[in-house]
């Protein structure tokens, strides 16, 4: 079997950044929904109707959590859907995650950093099956998560634990915002000289992936030492 020296890292280029690929093991329903290229709601059914074999998800109470191979396996189930019935899905995905766990890698194909120790074409009489499109697809979104999480960051010391571009303290929000408001790229270059098409790629994957609950926090909150601006209210009393 194949062996790889530990420690194994991966390391890619994207949008001329240098990027180490992610070692966790599972990750949370955002991002495996981002690297499918699904919705949240169908990777929750993935777990709930057992689309993907079990060993490749797992619960932590009400959370699920995901094998990035899962996300990959998961973007095959549903692209395929008018092609394949449920059942000969089921039966390749469960073929090829017995083929990764008879390795000693798994879990480097697990977490996609390395895919050429299988082989990813599943036969059955006279249906061919190869899940590579599908993999390189999962690998490339997986490459932008691990590219937004190196170049956006969060510190409860930093802006009050905003999301903030790496190294510096300028708010992940304010930047898109900007964006969104019309104002474009060369005035924000003159503001912010750091800005490149890579960050404000990696800004937007960073939200999609990690989703903020509950109520946005007001830019006081962010940044306490900002002025505020007081509107002052006169009521204007009747004469008769």
């Amino acid at each position: 079997m194949r062996r790889m020296p530990e420690p194994f890292e991966l390391y890619f280029q994207l949008f001329g950044c240098i990027i180490a690929m992610s070692t966790q093991l599972f990750i949370p329903t955002a991002e495996a929904a981002f690297i499918a290229g699904l919705t949240d709601r169908q990777m929750n059914r993935v777990v709930d109707e057992r689309l993907v074999p079990e060993r490749l998800f797992e619960r932590q109470g009400t959370n699920r959590l995901f094998t990035r191979l899962s996300a990959a396996f998961a973007m095959f189930y549903f692209a395929t859907e008018d092609l394949l019935i449920a059942g000969a899905r089921r039966q390749v995905l469960e073929e090829l995650t017995a083929r990764v766990e008879r390795l000693d890698v798994k879990d480097h194909v697990l977490t996609l950093r390395l895919l050429d120790a299988v082989s990813w074409k599943v036969e059955r009489k006279a249906l061919v099956v190869d899940m590579t499109l599908y993999l390189q697809s999962a690998l490339a979104r997986a490459k932008e998560v691990d590219q937004a999480d190196a170049l956006v960051t969060t510190d409860p010391e930093v802006m009050g634990g905003a999301a903030v571009f790496a190294g510096t303290r300028v708010p992940v929000d304010i930047v898109l915002g900007s964006l969104a408001a019309g104002i474009d790229m060369d005035r924000l270059k003159a503001s912010y000289p750091f800005l490149t098409e890579a960050h404000i790629q990696s800004a937007k994957v960073y939200n999609e992936v990690h989703p903020r609950r509950g109520r946005p926090r007001r830019i006081s909150e962010v940044n306490p030492g900002l002025p505020r601006r007081v509107t002052r209210v006169v009521k204007r009393v009747a004469t008769a």
